[in-house]
């Protein structure tokens, strides 16, 4: 887990909310996290990992009980997840809006990574605890379990019932007061830490499946996680070149229309470049090759669709540059990494 990975305040705001329902101090549950009320204010703010998991431990510090990670967990949306609850939105069954939210959960407003894991039943929907300190781990993973299911209600637009609900935690004390809390039997000192779901809600048709909305929410999808995962550069002029390319990563874009969308001439544009210590060739091919690594490993695409997405004309011509950038070519690197 990378503490220092940007994710925006959604996750707090919560926090703050369920801290005020319990009657916590929400001040005091921000001590330690180095976030100030303006930027509460701010409604595209961004803060770290690190930042939401000290109020966390605030939050179970002044308001701690069995169950609250469940309560939280009720507050989260498809809309919480923004472009990613979109695009899971526009899937074709519930079993494709999840293999989604699995491929960009730098999105998904998680603090620990999930995965799917197929079953005789259905599939698992599992979080890896083992990233979580041990003091934060149950609230975290309660809130995860509360928060997908109620996503999976929603994108269903009907109530579901989940096979199994497994923890590795121990059972409180008062399971009854708990099952008011999260209205799903929960199987306690398990193996693993996931929900299972039936095949049959898994090929569910989604209401609102949309293939070309899908596609284009998974295309957008994948530009902001390489804009996440990829330090944006700090000077002003490569920072913006690298905006621009990541935004418009499914074109070939020359240097000279970088420039025109900047609002500058090609030559300045190289010139405040080089003053910073930079090439947009350099910067290009980085963001490429980023993207690339990303379909290659985390999508079901075929290099002609890939090479399509990045904006070349033919496959030949994209595995010669995947080659130029890492040595080998697509399905050998790819090959490696299974």
């Amino acid at each position: 887990m990378d503490w220092r990975q940007s994710r925006p305040l959604t996750g707090v705001r919560y926090l703050l909310e369920t801290a005020q329902a319990e009657g916590a101090d929400a001040a005091a549950c921000l001590i330690g996290s180095a976030i100030s009320s303006d930027t509460l204010q701010q409604r595209n703010a961004q803060i770290e990992a690190w930042q939401e998991l000290a109020v966390i431990r605030n939050l179970l510090e002044h308001a701690g009980r069995p169950g609250l990670g469940f309560v939280t967990g009720q507050r989260y949306h498809l809309t919480s997840l923004g472009l990613l609850g979109f695009t899971m939105l526009a899937s074709r069954t519930l079993g494709e809006a999840f293999a989604t939210f699995s491929r960009f959960q730098l999105l998904a407003l998680t603090l620990c990574p999930a995965r799917i894991e197929a079953d005789r039943r259905g599939a698992w929907l599992l979080f890896d605890a083992s990233v979580l300190p041990q003091d934060a781990r149950a609230f975290v993973i309660e809130r995860g379990l509360s928060a997908c299911l109620g996503v999976a209600c929603e994108l269903l637009q009907r109530p579901i019932k989940p096979l199994v609900v497994e923890m590795t935690c121990r059972a409180p004390a008062d399971l009854e007061a708990l099952l008011r809390e999260f209205p799903y039997p929960a199987q306690f000192d398990g193996a693993r830490n996931g929900i299972l779901f039936s095949h049959a809600d898994l090929q569910f048709k989604l209401p609102q499946a949309h293939i070309s909305a899908h596609s284009e929410g998974e295309q957008m999808c994948e530009r902001l996680c390489v804009e996440i995962s990829h330090s944006l550069h700090k000077a002003p002029t490569a920072r913006l070149v690298q905006q621009v390319l990541i935004r418009d990563s499914a074109t070939l874009l020359s240097s000279r229309t970088v420039a025109q969308r900047l609002g500058l001439s090609e030559r300045t544009l190289h010139r405040s470049l080089k003053n910073e210590g930079h090439r947009f060739q350099q910067i290009n091919e980085q963001i490429k090759q980023r993207l690339a690594e990303r379909l290659l490993r985390d999508s079901r695409l075929d290099i002609n669709s890939i090479a399509q997405r990045l904006g070349y004309a033919e496959a030949a011509s994209f595995s010669r540059a995947f080659s130029r950038w890492t040595g080998f070519a697509p399905g050998q690197w790819k090959r490696q990494r299974l």
